[in-house]
């Protein structure tokens, strides 16, 4: 059986990025591991339809596989060549993974909804198992994983192949672990509240950054954890698996800092591995209000925990904070926000006011977070129900009111303090900021016009490095063919 996947990593919030996909690449393996054919076509939306539908001429598979992270919004982009496949191979599967949300908008072109993480149901399904356990819907089949199994999944870390076409300049990805082990009641991770049963082997993964260095000239990695630092396992892993390597990997992760701050083992490991970026979930400064999130985030200690991160380690660091929680309030807001610009304590802060939505129809359980399941519960009440685009479908969003603000405060407060801040410290996420420093692009932005300059200089570099890898994948199939 052969299979050709399409897959898109790099639209969504960050256009101008080009991190190379990790669901593909663990769905191929695992076609191959049970002796099929699979080839990935990545960056699938720079790919022109008179392209993709020479492929499938060509290439004749009997699956394709539509991969895209989080929601549906670039698979519009594949409908007009889905309908065709349809009229032109009526036999031929289609199947859609990556999205936690089931979209009708591709009833009649798809066959088959994976929603989650789903590689356990993938490999079900290719081997014609009993789907009832996963079954939303029949028709189109709409399938997720209800009760994740921390013994059947592993941590990925992909195959790498000549035929992907990596280059230097690319971004590769990795996991150390599968969920995290917190339920911190505002996240919509999909796999939260979980046990950490199986962590990568560090030699497996010394093994994958020796290949993607001495093969390819790959020196930047992302490690798609939730929480890179949940344990002090996982660094350990981490720094054990960099070691005797002939080069220094850069890598950007999803961290946080109270762990940083309550695990003193964590500091000195952080400084061995030396990140390249690194996100710090901090949400708020104020004892109180992280405590009414399931967090223990302080201003005291963690200040000093910053200082000692700045002082030891050369790693760009983000701070991501939620606006409008209970216990919180604007003065706590703005003295912490000036104590970190004072002492440089971050390279970038982002301000976000609290979003509080709920999915509708089929969607992962777990898209939802614990506060949007019920609001009212954690003492938010509802004012107004609006609607926010997700992809390309509208989903309810509540208009809340906390105990000292409401939603539409903290949108304008939010704004204000980015205008405010901006000369002063960056607004960067840590995966745009190491998408441009793989690309050699960086230079501080303090003002909106030069990010608006380097973005712009960030996405043609990414386009000629995609367009670059489309010709050398289309020769090879074409090569491959002949």
């Amino acid at each position: 059986m052969k299979c050709l996947i399409l897959s898109e990593n790099s639209n969504g919030v960050w256009p101008h990025l080009h991190f190379r996909s990790m669901g593909s690449y663990e769905l191929r393996n695992r076609l191959e591991v049970k002796g099929h054919t699979a080839t990935i076509i990545e960056w699938f939306t720079k790919w022109s339809e008179e392209q993709l539908k020479s492929i499938i001429n060509d290439y004749k598979p009997d699956i394709i596989a539509t991969s895209t992270p989080f929601h549906t919004q670039d698979l519009y982009y594949l409908k007009d060549i889905l309908t065709w496949v349809r009229d032109t191979y009526p036999d031929i599967k289609v199947i859609h993974g990556g999205s936690r949300q089931y979209d009708d908008e591709f009833e009649g072109l798809i066959d088959v909804f994976f929603l989650g993480r789903s590689m356990e149901i993938f490999d079900a399904w290719l081997d014609n198992k009993d789907l009832e356990q996963y079954t939303l819907q029949t028709e189109p089949l709409v399938l997720v994983n209800h009760q994740f199994d921390e013994f059947v999944d592993n941590p990925v870390i992909p195959k790498l192949k000549d035929e992907d076409f990596i280059s230097s300049k690319d971004i590769l990805g990795f996991e150390l672990g599968v969920g995290c082990k917190f339920n911190c009641s505002f996240c919509n991770y999909e796999l939260r509240n979980a046990k950490i049963t199986n962590l990568a082997d560090p030699k497996e993964l010394h093994n994958y950054f020796l290949e993607a260095y001495e093969k390819y000239g790959v020196t930047n990695f992302f490690a798609s954890d939730d929480t890179i630092n949940e344990t002090d396992t996982k660094l350990e892993i981490l720094a054990e698996a960099i070691r005797g390597l002939p080069y220094h990997p850069q890598i950007t992760a999803y961290a946080r800092l109270d762990l940083v701050t309550s695990k003193p083992k964590q500091l000195k490991l952080l400084e061995e591995i030396n990140f390249r970026s690194l996100f710090f979930g901090i949400e708020s400064f104020n004892p109180e209000a992280s405590k009414l999130i399931r967090k223990k985030s302080g201003i005291g200690d963690n200040i000093e925990t910053l200082r000692k991160v700045k002082e030891n380690c050369d790693t760009y660091t983000v701070g991501g904070m939620i606006l409008g929680l209970n216990g919180d309030s604007e003065e706590s807001i703005r003295s912490s926000a000036n104590q970190i610009i004072e002492e440089k304590l971050l390279s970038s802060i982002q301000y976000y006011p609290l979003s509080i939505t709920m999915p509708e129809g089929h969607y992962d359980p777990y898209f939802a977070s614990d506060i949007d399941k019920d609001p009212e519960s954690f003492d938010y009440k509802i004012i107004e129900v609006s609607h926010v685009h997700h992809g390309n479908k509208q989903m309810p969003q509540y208009i809340w009111k906390s105990d000292w603000t409401d939603f539409r405060e903290m949108a304008e407060l939010s704004n204000s303090l980015h205008i405010e801040i901006s000369d002063k410290i960056e607004s960067l996420n840590h995966l745009e900021y190491a998408g441009m420093y793989a690309l050699n692009l960086h230079s501080p932005i303090y003002t909106e016009k030069a990010r608006l300059q380097l973005q712009s200089q960030c996405y043609s570099y990414a386009n000629a490095l995609k367009s670059v890898y489309i010709e050398k994948k289309i020769y090879d199939l074409s090569f491959t063919k002949s």
